[in-house]
């Protein structure tokens, strides 16, 4: 029979972890840093804004952009009124999106005809985008930015607030099949009239 193996004594012993957690990761005596150090570009950033409970000391911020004016908030649509809905839309010939009561051409639209389309009281809400009219109206539910926001161009030219909104979007695209018209000058459009009535 073998003897019992000799005992350490409490100064030889090996320090037993604290709560019994063998799998715990070893302390490191001096923290390293994990963060790779800062590139070229991080360099030329200001210091991060002190004092704003928003933004957390340290964070990286976005100082050289200029702050946008306005989010795009989008509102929840209502069943059937998605994208692809819209496309299946457009996509059959049989639906007007033009609008009632216009000919089958594109007709001339003066600015002052525009204006009288603004949306309001039963009239279809037209506007101008690169000198082409469109009936917005139908559409209007299906703008993922809302009805009040497509509105804003309600009877107007609207080619500075469509690209200051959404410059990337193809409006040819989405409303392509709404055209009306376009447009001319007030003079424009008498003198073309005079024109057709020769004929």
């Amino acid at each position: 029979m073998r003897p019992p193996p000799p005992r350490l004594s409490a100064q030889r012993r090996p320090p037993q972890p604290s709560g019994g957690n063998l799998l715990a990761p070893p302390k490191l005596k001096s923290p390293t840093p994990l963060r790779p150090p800062p590139s070229a570009a991080a360099t030329l950033r200001g210091p991060a804004p002190r004092g704003n409970a928003a933004t957390p000391a340290g964070s990286l911020t976005t100082s050289t952009l200029a702050p946008t004016q306005r989010s795009s908030r989008k509102v929840i649509l209502e069943p059937g009124h998605s994208p692809l809905d819209w496309a299946a839309l457009v996509s059959n010939p049989k639906n007007n999106l033009r609008g009632a009561g216009l000919p089958p051409n594109l007709i001339r639209v003066t600015p002052s005809l525009l204006k009288s389309h603004h949306g309001r009281k039963g009239v279809d809400a037209w506007t101008s985008y690169n000198g082409k009219v469109y009936n917005i109206t139908p559409y209007l539910p299906f703008h993922p930015g809302g009805k009040g926001e497509l509105m804003r161009g309600a009877g107007k030219e609207s080619d500075k607030l469509f690209l200051e909104i959404h410059p990337w979007v193809n409006w040819e695209g989405i409303l392509g099949e709404c055209l009306v018209g376009i447009m001319v000058s007030e003079h424009e459009a008498v003198g073309a009239n005079e024109l057709d009535a020769m004929d």
